[in-house]
C-alpha cells in the first residue's frame, strides 16, 4: 500500500493535467521551426538556376500557408465572411478575441481554441486543490481549539497543512498568470500579424477555384488567369496553385467587383494586391516573433513539471532523477507520435 495515496493520486493527476496543458505550445513551436526550414529550403532552390523555375513551388509548399491553415481552422473561416448585403466596406469580418463561441460556433482561432481547451482542467483542478488544502487547514484550525488535539502531534500536524497550502497557492498562482498570459499572447499571432488577411484572401480564391463558376465573366478571368499561369492544369484548390508572384500581380490589377458565389459572400479579393508583401521576410519575421513571445512560456511550465514530480518522487519515496527521466523520456515518446499522426492526417 503507498503512503500519502492522496498526495500521489493528486500530484499525478496536476502532473498529467500539466504536460497536456503544454502540448499546443509544444506542437506550436514545432510547426513554427518546421516551416522556417521549408523557407530556407525553397529559399535556397530558387537561388539555383535550374533546381526550380517560377512555378514548381506551389502555395501548399510554403512558409504562409502551412502555418496559417495551423493556426486557422480552414474549413470554417468562411463564417468571417461577410455577405454582399452587409454595409461594411470590407469582405471580412474582424476576429472576435474576447470569446471562443461565438453565435453557437467556435472562433477560427484554432491554436486558442486548443490551449484554451487542454489547460481548462489543469486551471479548474489546481484551484480546486487550493481551495480543498485552505477548507482544510480551516478545519485543522478550528479542531486543534480542542484541548485533546493540543500538543506537538496537533502542531506537526497544522505545519504538514500550511506547508501543503502554500505549494498549492504557488502552483495555481504560477499557472493562473501564465494561462492569461499565453491566451493574451495567442490572440497577438492572430491581430498583429498579417495571417488572418492572408488565409481570408486564400479562401476567397479558394472558393472561386472549387466552385469553377464560367458562367460569370469575372469567375472565368480569375480562373482562366491561374491555369494560364500553371503547368498543372488539375487545379482543385489554392493550395495547389503555384507560388508565382507574377500570377497574382495579374490578379490585382483585374477590377472584378463582387464575385459571385454560391453562398453569397461578398468576395472582392480586397487584398489581393498585398499578396506579395505577407510572403516577404518582414511580415514572417513578425510571425515568427509573436510565436516566440508565447513559445517562451514553456519554461513556466518545466518549473511546474519539475516541482510535480520533486512532490511525487518524495511522496513515493524515490529517487527524483530517475522519475524524471521516465516521465520526460514517456512524454517525448507520446509527442513524437502525436507529431506523426498529424503528418499522417
Amino acid at each position: 500500500m503507498i503512503e500519502n495515496f492522496e498526495l500521489v493520486s493528486i500530484t499525478t493527476l496536476i502532473l498529467i493535467l500539466t504536460l497536456i496543458s503544454l502540448y499546443p505550445l509544444i506542437y506550436l513551436k514545432y510547426m513554427k521551426d518546421l516551416n522556417n526550414n521549408i523557407e530556407k529550403y525553397n529559399t535556397i532552390c530558387t537561388n539555383k538556376k535550374g533546381v526550380y523555375d517560377k512555378n514548381s513551388i506551389k502555395i501548399k509548399n510554403t512558409y504562409m500557408w502551412n502555418l496559417s491553415i495551423y493556426i486557422f481552422d480552414f474549413d470554417r473561416i468562411s463564417q468571417n465572411f461577410n455577405y454582399k448585403n452587409s454595409k461594411s466596406d470590407s469582405d471580412t469580418i474582424p476576429i472576435n478575441r474576447n470569446y471562443s463561441i461565438i453565435n453557437g460556433q467556435l472562433n477560427i482561432m484554432k491554436v486558442y481554441n486548443d490551449y484554451l481547451h487542454y489547460s481548462i482542467p489543469l486551471f479548474i483542478a489546481l484551484w480546486l486543490v487550493f481551495l480543498l488544502n485552505l477548507s482544510i487547514v480551516f478545519s485543522n484550525v478550528y479542531n486543534t481549539r480542542d484541548a485533546s488535539d493540543a500538543g506537538d502531534a496537533g502542531n506537526v500536524k497544522s505545519n504538514n497543512y500550511t506547508y501543503s497550502i502554500i505549494f498549492a497557492f504557488i502552483n495555481v498562482a504560477i499557472f493562473t498568470i501564465i494561462f492569461s498570459l499565453i491566451l493574451k499572447k495567442i490572440t497577438e499571432i492572430y491581430i498583429d500579424t498579417d495571417l488572418f488577411n492572408y488565409i481570408m484572401l486564400l479562401k476567397e480564391l479558394d472558393i472561386i477555384i472549387k466552385e469553377n463558376n464560367d458562367e460569370e465573366d469575372n469567375n472565368k478571368k480569375i480562373i482562366d488567369i491561374i491555369r494560364k499561369s500553371s503547368i498543372d492544369e488539375n487545379i482543385n484548390s489554392i493550395a495547389d496553385v503555384p507560388f508565382n508572384i507574377q500570377l497574382f500581380r495579374e490578379l490585382s490589377d483585374l477590377k472584378t467587383g463582387a464575385l459571385s458565389n454560391n453562398n453569397n459572400y461578398k468576395l472582392t479579393l480586397q487584398n489581393i494586391d498585398k499578396f506579395e508583401s505577407y510572403n516577404k521576410k518582414k511580415s514572417i519575421s513578425k510571425i515568427n516573433d509573436e510565436i516566440d513571445d508565447v513559445t517562451q512560456y514553456i519554461t513556466a511550465y518545466f518549473i511546474l513539471i519539475f516541482m510535480s514530480i520533486y512532490i511525487l518522487s518524495q511522496a513515493i519515496k524515490s529517487n527524483f532523477l530517475i522519475i524524471s527521466f521516465i516521465i520526460i523520456s514517456i512524454y517525448i515518446f507520446y509527442i513524437i507520435g502525436q507529431v506523426g499522426k498529424k503528418n499522417l492526417e
